[in-house]
């Protein structure tokens, strides 16, 4: 009978601590709840210039790179760090290359820390290889996906004139 009573108590203390659907959330993942950050992206003029490359050899080395540099502004003193810059150029006829992603940068700082300029607009350089099927001339949209502490995602998007 002891032992009846003993495997009941074991066997009610395991049901209850398996039950329930609600998962726990582990620190690094983002809350459900959590609204999605709205990060404005820009960059440093709204006209960039294709520069013709020497021997290009598509698809390896497009025969135009546009150097410009990305401004990421997060929301009122929240910390982020980009994840991903996806670019994607269309010429003037209306020929699309293939969206390219980036590799995530590190940002890097002279003065003052890095969380000093998580925290304020981050400025990275960037150079577009395009003419790999398009023309030279046309729109470059810039896509920038970020992640603050909390984990909450953010995104962004810039349009520049290629010219």
């Amino acid at each position: 009978m002891r032992h009846r009573i003993s495997l009941l108590v074991v066997v009610a203390f395991l049901g209850a601590s398996c039950g329930g659907t609600d998962a726990a959330l582990s620190p690094t993942q983002p809350s459900p709840s959590a609204s999605p950050l709205s990060v404005g992206v820009s960059t440093t003029s709204p006209i960039a210039v294709a520069e013709r490359v020497r021997n290009p050899f598509c698809p390896s080395v497009a025969p135009f790179n546009v150097p410009l540099v990305v401004v990421v502004q997060p929301p009122g003193g929240v910390s982020v760090v980009v994840t991903a810059i996806r670019v994607q150029f269309v010429d003037t006829s209306g020929a699309a290359a293939t969206q390219v992603t980036l590799p995530a940068p590190v940002p890097t700082t002279q003065f003052g820390t890095a969380l000093d300029v998580a925290r304020s607009g981050q400025a990275f350089p960037v150079s577009i290889g395009i003419g790999c099927g398009t023309g030279h001339m046309g729109n470059l949209r810039i896509l920038v996906e970020t992640r603050d502490a909390q984990g909450r995602t953010g995104m962004g998007q810039a349009t520049v004139r290629v010219r």
